[in-house]
């Protein structure tokens, strides 16, 4: 048994955070339906290569999901919405504030047919405040938290990330927290409630250290100027060969050893006048040198590689982080899911759907008829 093959969720999300949330609890087992309008173009589900229509995101975010195209727009689509919550109890949805309560969706209105229905809504800036109804994007949460104010470097400012922190870590991972501790809750208590999820209010505590040692001072972090942001020895170091190692030697035992095998002199990894000497030696090798002279060090030195690299790295291999899913006649490659459990095992069941290719069976057990079926097409509840 899945570890949360009980649960059933209707989600109205798109783009990254809520896609990525609903992935992680379906692979747990969860029974989702995403709810999707084919006319309403998804930056991230529809850009990237394809295979069958399909875009390696889509394939991915949607893995293990059944998929029904409704327009929410029609009375019709309302309708089934209505009739599938008696079942499908959890909603997540990723609409600015007060979209889905002008739609009739909302968690007031959705309340009053189940009473006991959870309902995440994921935002840029939460339901409340003065930022509620403001568009953004992974950047501009980033921005507002603070935490960009000291990372980058002294001369050029912030620098952008290869991710997307915010709808990952603030957003998507919140979401999931929040709708799993409210089944808890309701498995208690008998009621549901509605879970407010900022992916601003998640960056917050991201200032993580630096953040509060300011609460505390009232001094704030300044770029490369603290422990972990270039302001020690702590760093990416380039290499001969244009590539770069990390080097976290922070603790005395690591940092010892690591300027003993450099054959440096330095006390601390908070000794700035021993970095240049750090950064002369890494250039004389080449990355694979260092990581050949490193393997068997106890020195928190990793070195920095590229995707094709992590695809044939024997850890990443063991730990099953990639894996592969039939499509076919053909097999693609997909991130799995980083939770592992001894016994309530993850399953990997298909990749992710056409829009609306659930469409008939899930209409089928509400006991639509072929007829009805037909009608509702023809008024555009599908499109």
């Amino acid at each position: 048994m899945n570890a949360l093959s009980n649960l059933k969720i209707l989600d109205f999300t798109t783009l990254l955070p809520g896609p990525y949330a609903s992935m992680i609890l379906a692979d747990m087992g969860a029974d989702v339906i995403k709810i999707s309008s084919p006319s309403k173009y998804d930056l991230v589900l529809e850009e990237g290569p394809k295979i069958d229509e399909r875009s390696a995101n889509l394939l991915w975010l949607n893995r293990n999901k059944k998929t029904l195209a409704l327009n929410l727009k029609t009375e019709e689509a309302i309708k089934i919405v209505e009739e599938l919550i008696g079942e499908y109890d959890i909603i997540l949805e990723q609409f600015r504030p007060g979209v889905m309560d002008k739609l009739g969706l909302g968690y007031k209105d959705l309340k009053k047919i189940n009473p006991k229905i959870i309902y995440c809504s994921i935002t840029g800036y939460g339901q409340t405040g003065p930022y509620r109804d403001r568009a953004g994007h992974d950047i501009n949460f980033l921005g507002k938290s603070g935490i960009m104010s000291f990372s980058g470097s002294k001369e050029e400012g912030p620098k952008l990330y290869g991710t997307q922190i915010a709808d990952l870590a603030g957003g998507a991972m919140n979401a999931c927290l929040g709708i799993l501790a409210s089944v808890n809750y309701r498995n208690q208590t008998g009621k549901g409630q509605f879970i407010d999820i900022s992916m601003m209010d998640g960056l917050l505590p991201m200032n993580s250290l630096v953040g509060s040692d300011f609460l505390l001072s009232g001094e704030s972090p300044k770029r490369e100027g603290e422990l972990l942001n270039g302001g020690s020895n702590y760093d990416f170091y380039k290499t001969k060969d244009g590539r770069f190692l990390s080097v976290g030697a922070l603790e005395p035992k690591f940092y010892s050893r690591f300027c003993q095998i450099l054959n440096i002199k330095s006390d601390s990894p908070k000794d700035l006048n021993a970095k240049e000497e750090i950064r002369k030696k890494i250039r004389e090798k080449t990355l694979e040198e260092w990581t050949l002279i490193f393997k068997d060090e106890d020195v928190c030195t990793e070195p920095v590689l590229n995707l094709e690299e992590i695809l044939e790295d024997p850890h990443i291999k063991e730990r099953n982080l990639i894996i592969e899913m039939k499509m076919g006649d053909k097999k693609i490659k997909q991130f799995a899911s980083p939770i592992k459990f001894s016994e309530s095992k993850q399953e990997y069941k298909f990749p992710g759907k056409k829009i609306g290719s659930d469409n008939i069976e899930i209409l089928k057990k509400l006991s639509y008829s072929d007829e009805e079926i037909e009608n509702l097409k023809e008024k555009g509840t599908f499109k």
